[in-house]
């Protein structure tokens, strides 16, 4: 971001924290209330219901906003035992991706609770079949090889997409380009944000289906911008515009948002629907800024 528009973005959020924090003290000269004549009632507190602990180890993944930003997941263990254990060694094993990977971080668990361990994302298979993950953790001299449940399907997005995004680079590379223009002024002005793909030279093909918004910018036109533009790899660069504004004009929004330049393109390659993120570089999120700074009057 630029300095005036950092500079901007920070003068109203000042201000909006300044606003925020005069308020009333409330009325003076109140008269104190007179204590209640009720008589206190004396409660007995019930004893805590004990524990059911599994007698054994469970498994689970999650992943957070700052661990996709991150490029890593956690394993979460549970530790169903009657003693705290100590886990010297934490290794994940999944078919859909080229290698085991450690855990970090170690620390205890106590009985009856739970921790989490970060796990970098490495290459996924490309080919390879979902057969049931697996942790091995390896305390007091053992190891125990626990079965891990996926709900949100961590380690299948994250295979899905770079997959994809490995089929997508083979024929052409996309990028949010610098230059955009703005039409209009003020706040109507509207955005082009550049969306380009740069062929490799090799033979495929594929189209850009949509785009969608952020939490930060949408389209001109709608909620999400059509774009169905064929690209090939052995043709020419394109670039398509795309018209944006201000999904919202929040200071704090822009401010903190994580993710607000990253924008999910769906396309079809081989036949098959897949989705890819494309992130704005730091020029072109300067560019992006500095128009919503316009827009929005920061």
């Amino acid at each position: 971001m630029s300095r005036s528009v950092a500079q901007a973005l920070a003068g109203a959020l000042l201000g909006a924290l300044a606003l925020g924090g005069c308020g009333s003290s409330g009325s003076e000269g109140a008269a104190p209330s007179s204590p209640s004549s009720s008589p206190v009632k004396t409660l007995t507190m019930l004893p805590a219901p004990e524990k059911t602990l599994s007698g054994g180890l469970t498994a689970e993944l999650q992943q957070s906003s700052r661990d996709v930003a991150l490029g890593r997941f956690q394993v979460w263990i549970t530790n169903g035992l009657q003693e705290e254990i100590r886990p010297r060694r934490i290794v994940y094993h999944d078919a859909l991706l080229t290698r085991p990977v450690e855990g970090e971080r170690l620390r205890p668990i106590p009985s009856g609770s739970y921790r989490g361990y970060p796990l970098e994302l490495i290459e996924p298979t490309c080919g390879g079949e979902e057969a049931g993950a697996t942790v091995t953790v390896s305390y007091s001299g053992q190891s125990v090889e626990v079965p891990v449940e996926d709900e949100t399907q961590v380690v299948g997005r994250w295979s899905k997409e770079r997959c994809a995004e490995r089929a997508i680079e083979r024929v052409a590379a996309l990028e949010w380009s610098p230059g955009m223009r703005i039409e209009g002024s003020g706040a109507d002005a509207v955005a082009l944000f550049r969306l380009t793909a740069h062929p490799t030279g090799r033979d495929g093909t594929f189209t850009i289906d949509t785009v969608t918004g952020t939490p930060l910018y949408t389209s001109a036109d709608g909620d999400f911008w059509t774009v169905d533009e064929l690209v090939t790899g052995t043709g020419p660069e394109k670039t398509v515009e795309l018209p944006a504004r201000p999904a919202r004009c929040d200071v704090h929004a822009f401010g903190s948002a994580t993710g607000g330049t990253t924008f999910f393109v769906n396309v079809t390659i081989d036949g098959e629907p897949a989705q890819v993120r494309i992130a704005m570089s730091p020029e072109v999120t300067d560019e992006a800024f500095s128009y919503a700074a316009e827009v929005c009057g920061f």
